[in-house]
C-alpha cells in the first residue's frame, strides 16, 4: 500500500529565527505521525534573500538586482533556501524524525527561460518517491531550479510557493503553504484593529488574489489555477486552514484561542525539555504548577520557586486545562491521571509504566470523563508506533520493533568493541539511560511499551510476567559473526498454536541479517515493522531515546489536545 504524501512549504515569515526551525520540525512531525510521508519545501530565513542581494550589489556588476543584471546572481541567492533546508533537516534530526536533504539538481527540478524568473518544466518524481520510501521525510529548498547548461536558475519572488505547488502536483499530493497567519481573512489580521475577524474556509483563486495578494506569490496561484490544483494555507501548530480552489464561501467568525494553563509532573531529562518547549509558546500555553520530589534541586537550576510543589493537591488546585506527566513511577502518576480526567482536565502522558498499569480500565475512565488522554510519547520516542496501533487496530497481525533506544544504542557501542560498562556509561552521559538502568537493561521499560502495543493495536491486555524477556547480561558471548544483534519486541496474534487465542509477546535478542530493516537502526534509532492481516506491510522509523525525540512526541499530543479543545 503506497504511503500518502503531503507537501509542506515553510514561508520566510514562519522562519524568522533559528528557534522557528524547531517549530517547523514540530509541524512536520505532527503530520508524519499521522502516517504521511512529507516533502518539506523551505524558503530562505527571514530577510536572508535581501541580505544576499545587498551583498551582490556591493560586490557585483552595476545594475545587479532581482530582475537580473548578473549572470552568477542565482548562485548566490539560492544559498538562502539551501541554508534553510539544511537547518530544518538538522532540527528534524534532533527530534529523531527521519529526514533527508535533496537539492534541485538531485531531483531533476528543471526550468527554462529568464534565470531570475524561470518556468518549471520537470521533476524526477521517481527519484523523489524513492527518497520518500527510504527516508519518509525529504527536505528541499524552494525558489531554485536547474536551467540551461546545468546552471542554477530562480523562480522569482515567492518562488518557494511555486516549488511546493509544482512538486505536489507532479506527485498527485496535497499541498499546505505555511505562513504567519492561520489562513485568509476578510481583513489583514495584523492591522485589523477593532472588530471580529472573519476567516474564509474556502476561497477562490480570484478572491485570493484580490483579498490577500501578498500572502501567496501570484505565479504560484496562477499555476495552481491553471492545473486545477487545490491547496491549503495555514500556520504551524494550528489545524485550521483555508482551502484555495474554485469556490469562495462566506467568511465565518475567526476562532478565538484562549491561553491554556498547564500543570506538569516531572522535570527530569524529558520534563526539562518539555518545560523549555512549552515556555517558548507563551502565547498559547502557561505553565502554572510543576510537581517534583526535591524543589530545592530545581530552584538551584533557575526554576521559579512559586511554580514548584511536592503536593499533588496543589496541581489540581491550580485549575489546569492540561496535565502533562513526564514522571517515571506508577504512583502517584496513575492516581493523579485519574483525578485529572475526573476533573475534566486533559492529560498528556509520557509515563509508560503508569499507562500500562492503568490499562483498559484507565482508557474506559478517560472515555467517560470530559478530559482527553493522549500518551503517544509513552512508547517509541520519536517513532510514532502507538499512533500506528490506534490507526490500524483490527488489521494488525504482527508488530516487531525496537522499543528501547537505550539498549539499541548500547548494543551498537558494544558491537564496536566497548564493554557493557563503558557502553552504559556513554548512554548515561548522553541522557539515554537513567542513573539506575535496570528497567532498560532487564527489559521492564520495553515490556511496558509492549503492553501498550497489545492494548492499542490488538485490543488485549497482557501481564508483564507473560512477556518473555532477554536481558543484556552476557550479550558479548551471544555475538554472531556477520550478523547484527538487536533486542526485538514482538507482539503477534498468529504464532502457531496460539493463533486466534490471544496475543503472544516477547522481547528477545536476535542475530539479524544486516539487510533486515530492524537491523539497520543505528545508535538510539528505533525501527518497527507492522504486518497486516491482508498481507500488507508498513515500516516506521525514528529515534527511540533521548530528551528531544520524546519531548517532541509530548508536544505533538499537546498540540492535538489544544486544537481539539
Amino acid at each position: 500500500m503506497p504511503v500518502p504524501t503531503l507537501v509542506l512549504n515553510f514561508g520566510h515569515s514562519v522562519l524568522n529565527s533559528l528557534s522557528d526551525y524547531t517549530e517547523a520540525a514540530s509541524e512536520i512531525y505532527r503530520h508524519y505521525r499521522q502516517g504521511l510521508n512529507i516533502v518539506a519545501v523551505t524558503s530562505a530565513q527571514g530577510d536572508a534573500t535581501d541580505v544576499l542581494m545587498a551583498e551582490a550589489r556591493r560586490i557585483g556588476p552595476e545594475g545587479a538586482s532581482e530582475s537580473g543584471g548578473a549572470n552568477n546572481l542565482p548562485e548566490l541567492l539560492q544559498l538562502g533556501e539551501r541554508r534553510s533546508a539544511a537547518l530544518l533537516a538538522l532540527a528534524l534530526e534532533r527530534i529523531g524524525a527521519p529526514a533527508f536533504v535533496r537539492q534541485a539538481r538531485d531531483l531533476g527540478l528543471s526550468a527554462t527561460g529568464d534565470p531570475m524568473n524561470a518556468e518549471l518544466t520537470g521533476l524526477k518524481t521517481g527519484q523523489l518517491l524513492q527518497d520518500l520510501k527510504d527516508h519518509d521525510i525529504v527536505v528541499m529548498p524552494g525558489y531554485v531550479a536547474i536551467g540551461d547548461k546545468d546552471r542554477a536558475v530562480l523562480l522569482g519572488r515567492g518562488g518557494a510557493d511555486l516549488t511546493a505547488l509544482y512538486v505536489a502536483d507532479q506527485l498527485g499530493a496535497p499541498a499546505l503553504l505555511l505562513k504567519d497567519v492561520e489562513g485568509v481573512f476578510d481583513r489583514d489580521p495584523k492591522t485589523a484593529g477593532e472588530g471580529q475577524l472573519k476567516k474564509y474556509r474556502r476561497i477562490s483563486y480570484a478572491d485570493l488574489r484580490r483579498k490577500a495578494e501578498p500572502l501567496v506569490s501570484a505565479r504560484a496561484v496562477d499555476y495552481a489555477e491553471g492545473v486545477g490544483q487545490r491547496f491549503r494555507i495555514g500556520t504551524p501548530g494550528v489545524s485550521d486552514y483555508t482551502e484555495v480552489g474554485d469556490v469562495t464561501d462566506a467568511p465565518e467568525a475567526a476562532r478565538s484561542r484562549p491561553r491554556l494553563k498547564i500543570a506538569m509532573m516531572g522535570l527530569g531529562t524529558v520534563g526539562g525539555g518539555v518545560f523549555r518547549r512549552v515556555g517558548a509558546l507563551a502565547d498559547r500555553f502557561e505553565i502554572v504548577k510543576v510537581m517534583v520530589r526535591s524543589p530545592d534541586k530545581y530552584i538551584d537550576q533557575g526554576y521559579a520557586p512559586e511554580l514548584l510543589t511536592t503536593d499533588a493537591a496543589e496541581l489540581l488546585a491550580a485549575n489546569p486545562d492540561i496535565f502533562i506527566d513526564v514522571s517515571g513511577p506508577v504512583e502517584p502518576a496513575l492516581s493523579l491521571t485519574r483525578d485529572m480526567l475526573s476533573a475534566g482536565v486533559h492529560v498528556v502522558s509520557a509515563n509508560k509504566q503508569a499507562i500500562a498499569t492503568g490499562g483498559q480500565a484507565l482508557l474506559d475512565h478517560a472515555e467517560k470523563s470530559d478530559g482527553t488522554l493522549l500518551f503517544s510519547s509513552a512508547a517509541g520516542g520519536g517513532m510514532p508506533v502507538l499512533e500506528m496501533c490506534i490507526r490500524e487496530k483490527g488489521r494488525i497481525a504482527r508488530v516487531e520493533a525496537l522499543l528501547n533506544g537505550t539498549t539499541n544504542f548500547m548494543l551498537g557501542e558494544m558491537d564496536k568493541g566497548l564493554s557493557y560498562d563503558d557502553a552504559l556509561q556513554i548512554a548515561q552521559d548522553r541522557g539515554y539511560a537513567e542513573a539506575d538502568p535496570t528497567a532498560d537493561v532487564d527489559g521492564l521499560d520495553a515490556a511496558a511499551k509492549i503492553r501498550l502495543v497489545s492494548l492499542l493495536g490488538f485490543g488485549q491486555e497482557i501481564d508483564v510476567d507473560d512477556i518473555g524477556r532477554d536481558t543484556l547480561a552476557g550479550v558479548a558471548e551471544r555475538t554472531v559473526p556477520g550478523k547484527v544483534l538487536k533486542r526485538v519486541a514482538r507482539v503477534s496474534n498468529d504464532l502457531g498454536a496460539n493463533a486466534g487465542n490471544g496475543v503472544v509477546a516477547d522481547l528477545r535478542l536476535k542475530a539479524l541479517s544486516p539487510n533486515n530493516f530492524i537491523a539497520k537502526a543505528d545508535g538510539e534509532d528505533a525501527h518497527a515493522v507492522f504486518d497486516f492481516t491482508d498481507g500488507d506491510r508498513y515500516v516506521i522509523r525514528g529515534k527511540g531515546a533521548g530528551r528531544w525525540p520524546t519531548t517532541e512526541s509530548v508536544m505533538a499530543d499537546l498540540y492535538d489536545v489544544s486544537e481539539a479543545g
